[in-house]
C-alpha cells in the first residue's frame, strides 16, 4: 500500500467513514448506512463527509438519533419514517432523498409515500410537493417501483350560501370552500393513508412551521377524532425536535400538555 493510500484511509476514518461500526446493534447500523449510503450517492464529487465540520454532532446522530430515538418502540419505524419525511418535504431539506430510501425499508410502500407528499402539500406548499415528488419519483425509478394510475379530479359544486362569514375564512372565502370541498371533502378523505396518519403528519408539519393555532387544533382532531394517542403525540413531538429543532418542539410539547390536561391524561404515565 503506498503513502498516498494510507493518508486516504486515516482521513476516512477521521471524517467519520467508519462511523456505523461504533453502532450497538445491527438494526441501528442499518438504519444509519442506508442513510449514509443515499447522501453519498447524491454528494458533489469531492464534498466532506457530513459530519466532518462538526464531529461531536455525528457521535450524537449515532449514538442518541439513532442509537436512542429511532429506536424507541413508542412509534413503530415505519411512523417514524413517515413523520421524518413530512417535516424534511415541509422545510425543502436535502435529507429527503435518504429518508424516502430509508421509509421504504421501513415498511411504507411507494403508495404512502406518494401520499405523504399529496398531504403535505396542503400545509407546506406547493413547492415542497414538487420537489418531493421529483426525488421520489427518481427513487421509485431506481428500485423498479411503479405508482397506480391517479384517480381524476372532479371538483365539488360551488356552495349557493356563502359558509364562513367572520375569521380567516371569512376573510378569504374560497379558501373556506376549498377546505371543505378539496382539503378536507377530498385529501383526508383518500385511502392511501389513515385518518390516523394523516394526523400525525399534519400535526408534525405544523410543529415544523411554527403553526401554533394550526397545532392546536389539530392535537384536538388528532386525540378526539382520528385516534391517535397522548403517548404516540407526545413521541411524534420527540422525534420531531431532532429534525426541526427544540423551540419548535417546545411550543409543541406546551400545546400538548394543555390539551392533555383537558383530557385528564396523566403527564406523569407518559414515557
Amino acid at each position: 500500500m503506498n503513502r498516498s493510500s494510507v493518508t486516504f484511509i486515516v482521513l476516512f476514518a477521521l471524517a467519520g467513514g467508519w462511523s456505523i461500526a461504533r453502532y450497538s446493534t445491527p438494526g441501528v447500523a442499518a438504519q444509519a448506512g442506508a442513510g449514509q449510503a443515499a447522501a453519498s450517492a447524491t454528494a458533489p464529487r469531492g464534498a466532506a463527509a457530513p459530519y466532518a465540520g462538526s464531529p461531536y454532532l455525528g457521535e450524537l446522530r449515532n449514538k442518541v438519533l439513532y442509537g436512542d430515538i429511532w429506536e424507541r418502540p413508542q412509534l413503530s419505524k415505519r411512523n417514524r419514517s413517515m413523520i421524518t419525511i413530512a417535516v424534511l418535504q415541509a422545510q425543502s431539506r436535502d435529507e429527503l432523498r435518504g429518508h424516502i430510501e430509508r421509509g421504504l425499508t421501513n415498511g411504507l410502500t411507494a403508495e404512502e409515500i406518494s401520499e405523504i407528499i399529496l398531504h403535505t402539500t396542503f400545509y407546506a406548499g406547493w413547492p415542497t410537493g414538487a420537489t418531493a415528488s421529483r426525488l421520489a419519483a427518481e427513487v421509485f425509478e431506481q428500485k423498479h417501483l411503479t405508482l397506480a394510475k391517479p384517480a381524476e379530479y372532479r371538483a365539488a359544486p360551488k356552495p349557493e350560501k356563502r359558509a364562513y362569514t367572520s375569521g380567516a375564512y371569512g376573510a378569504v372565502p374560497r379558501l373556506g370552500e376549498l377546505r371543505d370541498s378539496l382539503l378536507y371533502g377530498d385529501v383526508w378523505e383518500r385511502p392511501q393513508l389513515s385518518k390516523h396518519d394523516r394526523s400525525l403528519i399534519t400535526c408534525v408539519v405544523a410543529q415544523a412551521l411554527g403553526a401554533t393555532n394550526e397545532l392546536r387544533g389539530h392535537i384536538n382532531r388528532a386525540l378526539d377524532q382520528n385516534k391517535v394517542t397522548p403517548q404516540e403525540l407526545s413521541e411524534a413531538i420527540l422525534h420531531t425536535a431532532f429534525y426541526a429543532g427544540w423551540p419548535a418542539a417546545v411550543n409543541a410539547g406546551g400545546l400538548a400538555a394543555d390539551a392533555f390536561k383537558e383530557r385528564g391524561v396523566a403527564l406523569d404515565k407518559l414515557q
